[in-house]
C-alpha cells in the first residue's frame, strides 16, 4: 500500500488554558514527524479537535463543533475528523456509537503518540464500507512532554502548565477521572520551556495545573516555591502569574513566596467554589469557610496590592437560601475584583450526581444572576478606583486607530480579565507607563506617560 501524502493538519482546542499547551504540545510532536501543522481549516486535509468534557455546555460546544468538521469532511474538504481530549478520554465508545463518521478517538494521557496513531488511521485498510471510528488510548501522562521547549502561538505570553491531573477528588469534579492523579512536571523541564518562552519574546509566563498549590506534592515534596524564585531568577523583564490555586493547599510559604518573589505579579487565582460550611463540606473541598477567609486575609495583609480572582458554584445540591446569602455577603466585602460563577452541573461518575436535595433550577439562575450583579459591581469599582492612578501595562495589540493600543495591566490575567485601552505610540510586547483616565464597567482607558 502506497503511504498516504495527506500530511497538513488544523487542531481546533476547545476548553481550558490547560487544553491550549496539550494543543502547543501535539503542534510540536506533529510538526517533528510528517505532519505540518496548519493554522486554517482551509489549508488542512485532516482536522483534530481537542474537545472540553468537563461541564454539560463543554459537552455541548465541542458535539457541535464536532458536526462542524464532519460538515467540511462531506462536502470533500478535508479527508478525516479525529477527536481527542477530554470529551473523547470520558466518552469514546458513546462518541464512536453516536457518531461513527468520526475516523478515529484519542484520548489525552500523552499526545505525543497520536502522530503515529494518525498515520495508522489513514494507512488502514479503505475496502470496508462500515469503519467504526478507529479508538486509542495512548499511553500514560510522560512528563518528558516537556523536555522540549512549546513555543506559545503568543509571543506577548505564554501558559506554562507545571502538572497534569488532580489528586483533589472534589465531589462534583469529574477531572481526576478524566485526566488521573497528579503528576507534577520536571522542575527542570520548566525552567528550561520558561527560558524558551521568554528568548522567544514572551513578557509574561502564567503558570497553570488543575492545581497550582499542590505542585510536587505527587514527589512528596512541596515545590511551588521554589519553581517561583528559579523561574523569577531567569534574565529579562517578564511578569509570572499563577492561575488555579486550591484554597486547601495555600500555607504560609505559598503566600509568602507569591507576595516577595521579584517578578510575581500581585494577583492570585483562587476558585474557592462556596463559603457556607454545609456547601464546601457537601462539596468535598477538605477546606472549611474558616480557613478560606483567614487564608485570603493573610495575602491581603502581606500583599495589600494584590488582585484576587475567583470560581463559584451556585445550586449545588442542598445549598439553601442562607448558604447562598451568605456567600453573596462575602462577596460583597470585596476580597476579590475578578470572578467567574457557574450552575452546578452534575457530572457522571461524580459523588455528587447521586446526592438530592436538588435546587430548583429557576433558584440557581436567579443566584447565578445575583453573582455575576456583584462580580460586575465589583469590577466597575474596581476600575473607577484607578483613575487617576499610572500603572504598568503591557502592550498586547494594537487598535483600529493610529496611536491606540490595548494591554493589560499587572492586575489582569491573559484572556479572562479586563483590558486597558490606551493612546500612544508603544510597541507591542513592551512595558510601557499608562495614567488611567476612566473605568468603564468593563475595561480601563488610559494615556501613555
Amino acid at each position: 500500500m502506497e503511504p498516504h501524502l495527506l500530511n497538513r493538519v488544523y487542531i481546533a482546542t476547545l476548553g481550558c488554558p490547560k487544553n491550549e499547551v496539550d494543543s502547543q504540545v501535539l503542534a510540536r510532536c506533529l510538526n517533528e514527524t510528517e505532519w505540518q501543522v496548519v493554522n486554517s481549516i482551509d489549508e488542512a486535509d485532516v482536522a483534530i479537535i481537542n474537545t472540553c468534557g468537563f461541564i454539560e455546555p463543554a459537552k455541548a460546544e465541542s458535539i457541535e463543533f464536532i458536526w462542524k468538521l464532519l460538515e467540511i469532511k462531506e462536502k470533500g474538504h478535508i479527508s478525516a475528523v479525529v477527536v481527542t481530549g477530554c470529551l473523547a478520554e470520558r466518552y469514546s465508545s458513546l462518541l464512536a456509537e453516536e457518531i461513527p463518521e468520526l475516523d478515529a478517538i484519542f484520548g489525552n494521557r500523552n499526545v505525543c503518540e497520536i502522530p503515529n496513531l494518525l498515520h495508522e488511521v489513514l494507512n488502514k485498510d479503505e475496502s470496508s464500507t462500515d469503519k467504526p471510528p478507529f479508538i486509542a488510548f495512548p499511553k500514560d501522562f510522560q512528563t518528558n512532554w516537556y523536555a522540549n521547549p512549546t513555543k506559545s502561538s503568543n509571543s506577548v505570553w505564554g501558559y506554562l502548565k507545571i502538572a497534569e491531573g488532580c489528586d483533589n477528588c472534589c465531589n462534583y469534579c469529574a477531572v481526576p477521572g478524566i485526566r488521573g492523579g497528579l503528576r507534577s512536571v520536571p522542575i527542570e523541564s520548566l525552567i528550561k520551556q520558561a527560558k524558551y518562552l521568554i528568548d522567544s519574546g514572551a513578557k509574561e509566563i502564567v503558570l497553570i495545573a488543575q492545581d497550582t498549590m499542590a505542585y510536587g506534592h505527587d514527589k512528596g515534596q512541596k515545590l511551588l516555591p521554589e519553581l517561583l524564585r528559579r523561574i523569577s531568577d531567569i534574565e529579562g523583564e517578564f511578569w509570572l502569574r499563577v492561575l488555579y490555586a486550591h484554597p486547601r493547599h495555600i500555607d504560609t510559604d505559598d503566600i509568602i513566596a507569591l507576595t516577595e518573589t521579584p517578578k510575581v505579579v500581585p494577583y492570585l487565582d483562587i476558585p474557592i467554589q462556596h463559603i457556607a460550611e454545609p456547601v464546601l463540606e457537601r462539596m468535598g473541598r477538605k477546606v472549611s469557610g474558616k480557613e478560606i477567609r483567614e487564608k485570603i486575609s493573610l495575602i491581603r495583609e502581606l500583599r495589600p496590592d494584590i488582585a484576587l480572582r475567583t470560581s463559584l458554584i451556585v445550586g449545588f445540591p442542598g445549598e439553601s437560601d442562607e448558604d447562598f446569602e451568605e456567600l453573596a455577603e462575602y462577596l460583597d466585602d470585596g476580597d476579590f475584583i475578578h470572578g467567574g460563577v457557574f450552575s452546578y452541573s452534575r457530572e457522571d461518575g461524580t459523588k455528587a450526581a447521586g446526592m438530592d436535595n436538588e435546587v430548583a433550577p429557576r433558584d440557581v439562575e436567579s443566584r447565578k444572576l445575583l453573582i455575576e450583579l456583584i462580580f460586575n459591581r465589583l469590577r466597575a469599582e474596581s476600575n473607577r478606583g484607578m483613575e487617576d492612578q499610572t500603572v504598568p501595562v503591557l502592550v498586547e495589540s494594537g487598535g483600529t486607530r493610529a496611536n491606540l493600543r490595548w494591554g493589560r495591566t499587572q492586575y489582569d490575567a491573559p484572556e479572562i480579565d479586563r483590558m486597558v485601552r490606551f493612546y500612544g505610540n508603544a510597541t507591542v510586547g513592551t512595558f510601557v507607563d499608562v495614567r488611567i483616565i476612566r473605568g468603564t464597567n468593563y475595561h480601563l482607558v488610559g494615556v501613555q506617560e
